[in-house]
């Protein structure tokens, strides 16, 4: 899940006096933690997600449910956060927070905090989230479980551009990146001066190491898993319909964010249609990659699907986007009505606690 940054000037400042009076003392069921830049503050302290967004879609969900639900912000004032979580003493914390500090790769930091403050939360934990975040490392670990994943070689932010022996064509992304960061047309490169002129683009924007992977033809497939079993959905795909030659054969950050290219391109999503041999199959690489990645009650697992039948691990998302439209109308995870996917993962992470697992 991926947002706009804007002024983080709401995570600070707040009357915490008229914030307590809001809660009346009582203990918490639920505090929301979202990203400080997602709402702000009103007239009496209570923080207010903006209109239309996920946090918002999240706590309609949650106060439905439960009847003392908080939505806390991160900010920059980490010491006002832990003050308020401090006071709501909420049984769980609904964690949707994506980034500290402007830096998306310290999202487990905020787990990490949780920990430390002994709180029972939702989704991965910290290991789960920095081994996820690594695109490099996510796919030795896969392999080493036996899932199928590409080949790829690793460059270092000041180490010659050189490919040590992959074939062609290769696709060049940031090692950390999130929600499709850098991944455009330009980043499908078919030779070694496509990839030197790669490589050196992405460098002149971002200051982290690039990772160069094997391109994996064929279809994209979605895949969410629930609990921590865990629950494998039935996969969704994305299809292009224009037939043009210069339409998009791969996911990137423009199909993900501009609707107007989507329409352009015909982009959609629905529901694959593939041999029972294939659903076990990717029923059992999720629940490989899901485990030994660390993840925890939620996450999305994305994969390449060749016309051979070579189903092809690309990544994990732990903290995947819950609007209810995510990859179509009405679908966040595939059978899961919205209203009780968000209390879901609440009461799995509660079980997940109840049962003493980590």
């Amino acid at each position: 899940m991926v947002r706009t940054k804007r002024n983080a000037g709401t995570g600070t400042g707040y009357n915490l006096r008229m914030a307590r009076s809001n809660t009346k003392h009582r203990r918490c069921d639920v505090a929301m933690l979202v990203d400080a830049e997602t709402g702000e503050r009103n007239m009496s302290g209570r923080f207010v997600p903006d209109r239309g967004s996920t946090e918002e879609r999240v706590l309609e969900s949650l106060r439905a449910r439960y009847p003392r639900v908080a939505v806390v912000p991160f900010g920059p004032d980490i010491a006002a956060t832990m003050s308020e979580l401090k006071r709501l003493k909420p049984r769980i914390v609904f964690n949707l927070t994506e980034w500290f500090d402007s830096d998306r790769k310290l999202d487990h930091a905020i787990a990490g905090l949780l920990e430390m403050m002994k709180l029972r939360y939702t989704g991965t934990g910290p290991v789960g989230m920095q081994l996820c975040r690594d695109k490099a490392l996510s796919k030795q670990i896969a392999a080493a479980a036996g899932v199928d994943v590409p080949r790829c070689f690793t460059l270092e932010r000041d180490e010659r551009i050189e490919n040590p022996g992959l074939l062609f064509p290769l696709i060049v992304k940031p090692q950390f990146g999130d929600g499709s960061d850098e991944i455009g047309k330009a980043s499908l490169v078919r030779t070694e001066r496509e990839l030197r002129t790669r490589v050196r683009s992405i460098r002149s924007r971002i200051d982290e190491a690039v990772v160069c992977e094997e391109y994996i033809p064929g279809r994209d497939i979605f895949v969410g898993v629930l609990g921590n079993q865990p629950r494998v959905l039935a996969p969704l795909e994305m299809v292009v319909g224009s037939r043009k030659a210069s339409a998009p054969t791969f996911v990137t950050y423009r199909i993900k964010h501009d609707g107007s290219y989507r329409t352009k391109w015909r982009v959609r999503y629905r529901r694959a249609v593939l041999p029972k041999s294939l659903l076990r199959k990717i029923a059992e690489f999720s629940r490989k990659a899901f485990r030994v990645l660390k993840l925890r009650d939620y996450a999305r697992l994305d994969f390449r699907l060749t016309d051979d039948g070579r189903l092809v691990f690309i990544e994990a998302n732990p903290n995947p986007d819950l609007t209810p439209h995510t990859l179509g109308r009405n679908v966040c995870f595939v059978g899961i009505e919205y209203r009780n996917l968000i209390p879901g993962i609440v009461e799995t992470a509660r079980k997940r606690y109840r049962s003493g697992a980590k």
